[in-house]
């Protein structure tokens, strides 16, 4: 028996040496992935389905159907007001308050079969999702280690990705051969629980310290507003990663609807065109995964934010130009590819700009220029269009986010500098 733990403590110790584990935070790695993986399930098994279920097989109308899309950006609007609860308090309760009942709601969908319902329940679940959003970064700065914060992340996304691919393989499959949402999605649901429950498991780092706060705060949501308002006022390079990612995310939320669009009215794919260009994005977003976190450490936070932005540029260009399967693929590569680095690379700017136990403020702050966007743009992108035609569309949210490289290259460049400072 001892020979056999010390075997494993061996292999262990390989496998976070190969693998640069800090070993300080080689128990949160541990949990994240296993977190990760069952999350990555939970995900798979849903939402590549969400849209299809509720428009072919319960009859969505567009407004339930807007009303679904909206869900999380309202929740991200909300987020200052739940940061501002969570101040001076342990994090991880706010995490599995908001996550493991809005999954548990999955449980109901047994008994769901009309599509009003169906909506709201999915809405609610992507809704209260959304309120975690702070303090989940909050505690990304407490378990693991500023240098090689990034690279572990990426670690947890690689999981995560795979999993969710090869999930949504096989939900797609018994959906195929006639077994009912009614009986995937609450195991989906099952499954996202015990994602939380593993996560719950992490550890802060050594020397730091959850405290709660005796007094609870109190404010309106318009105080909570203001004060997540007037981080943009702090002398930092946050103000123009922000606006960064105000003007390229509107413009990218804006075109992102009429991708779709535009893959099905101008190029006319099919299902295995799409099938191929899911698959494409999903490989992409897995090699993404793995060397964004090594970039983010490597090269700091703000230039990879750049250049994942330039990913999802590419993509703009693609569907400027793509009238054809070829540049399809390629913005599908682009898009995993990029959308991996802007998840790392976001979250961990926001970690190296906000001062220890403020990430949740900012993350807050982040989130509700996430919702005024994403409530405001794919509306007006959907309904643009109908008077200008595709191609003027892309011609302006290139240019949006063309201008949003600028002031993130401008946050670089300060960053370069409060380096050599350092």
């Amino acid at each position: 028996m001892k020979r056999r733990t010390r075997a494993r403590l061996k292999v262990r110790k390989a496998v976070r040496r190969s693998l640069g584990v800090p070993r300080n935070a080689w128990v949160s790695v541990h949990w994240d992935v296993i977190a990760g993986i069952l999350g990555g399930m939970f995900m798979g098994m849903i939402f590549p389905f969400i849209t299809r279920v509720a428009r072919n097989e319960l009859g969505a109308t567009q407004t339930m159907l807007a009303i679904l899309s909206a869900a999380p950006f309202l929740g991200n609007l909300i987020a200052p007001i739940w940061a501002q609860h969570m101040e001076g308090k342990a994090k991880m309760p706010f995490v599995l308050g908001s996550i493991v009942p809005s999954r548990l709601l999955l449980v109901g969908m047994i008994w769901i079969s009309t599509p009003m319902p169906f909506v709201l329940m999915l809405s609610a679940l992507q809704l209260m999702g959304a309120f975690s959003s702070p303090a989940y970064t909050s505690l990304m700065k407490d378990i693991y280690p500023d240098h090689a914060r990034g690279r572990l992340m990426g670690y947890v996304r690689v999981g995560a990705q795979i999993a969710a691919f090869l999930a949504a393989q096989a939900a797609g499959r018994l959906l195929d051969a006639g077994y009912s949402y009614r009986f995937i999605f609450p195991i989906a649901g099952i499954i996202g629980v015990f994602s939380v429950i593993a996560f719950a498991k992490v550890r802060t780092l050594p020397g730091i310290q959850q405290v709660s706060s005796p007094q609870p705060v109190r404010s309106s949501p318009m105080q909570a507003w203001r004060e997540s308002l007037e981080l943009l006022r702090l002398p930092t390079g946050y103000r123009w990663f922000a606006a960064s990612v105000t003007v390229y995310g509107f413009g990218n939320l804006m075109a992102g609807p009429l991708y779709a669009l535009y893959q099905v009215d101008v190029v006319k794919v099919t299902n295995t065109d799409l099938a191929t260009l899911s698959n494409v994005a999903s490989m992409a977003s897995i090699v993404g995964a793995f060397v964004w976190g090594r970039l983010v450490d490597h090269y700091g936070a703000a230039k990879s934010v750049l250049w994942s932005i330039y990913c999802i540029v590419g993509v703009g260009v693609c569907y400027l130009f793509g009238a054809s399967m070829p540049l399809l693929i390629i913005a599908s590569a682009l898009s995993g590819f990029g959308f991996a680095g802007v998840e790392l690379a976001y979250m961990a700017s926001i970690l190296r700009y906000a001062e220890r136990g403020k990430a949740a403020q900012y993350q807050a702050l982040h989130s509700l220029l996430l919702g005024i966007r994403g409530v405001t743009a794919p509306a007006l992108g959907l309904y643009l269009v109908q008077y200008t035609g595709y191609k003027a569309i892309f011609i302006g949210t290139l240019i949006l986010m063309i201008a949003g490289t600028f002031f993130q290259r401008h946050a670089v460049r300060i960053e370069l500098r409060e380096t050599e400072q350092a």
